[in-house]
């Protein structure tokens, strides 16, 4: 059994430039809203690798005004069906501390993007 971090979002998504290894995939998962298009293989668990997975949301969000990305902490293993068993929202400006990306094994976190009024 691995832990893995999957990712969707309603805009093609990079496989970033940090220290993280992304690797491009094409999954279908029941519960996600988009095709699942990158993953983490072993998860996310260390403070630095937290504060990457924020840059690299914030790097794919940048160049729109509104979007949406999802993000799944998920166990593939050939003995149980990847599936998601809780969901949460967080808008992308409500993030203040990388800890709010670590995700319990389950768990699909919805990120979205929108425009605010200054």
């Amino acid at each position: 059994m691995t832990n893995y971090y999957y990712f969707a979002s309603d805009q093609k998504m990079g496989l970033g430039n940090g220290s993280i290894d992304f690797t491009e995939t094409d999954l279908h998962i029941p519960g996600f809203d988009f095709p699942i298009q990158v993953e983490i293989y072993n998860g996310i668990e260390k403070a630095w690798e937290l504060r990457e997975l924020l840059q690299y949301i914030l790097n794919h969000t940048t160049p729109y005004k509104e979007c949406i990305l999802q993000i799944a902490h998920l166990i593939n293993s050939n003995r149980v069906e990847l599936m998601v068993q809780k969901k949460s929202n967080l808008l992308l400006h409500e993030i203040v501390d990388p800890k709010q990306l670590l995700l319990q094994e389950g768990q699909l976190l919805t990120i979205k993007k929108v425009q605010t009024i200054k």
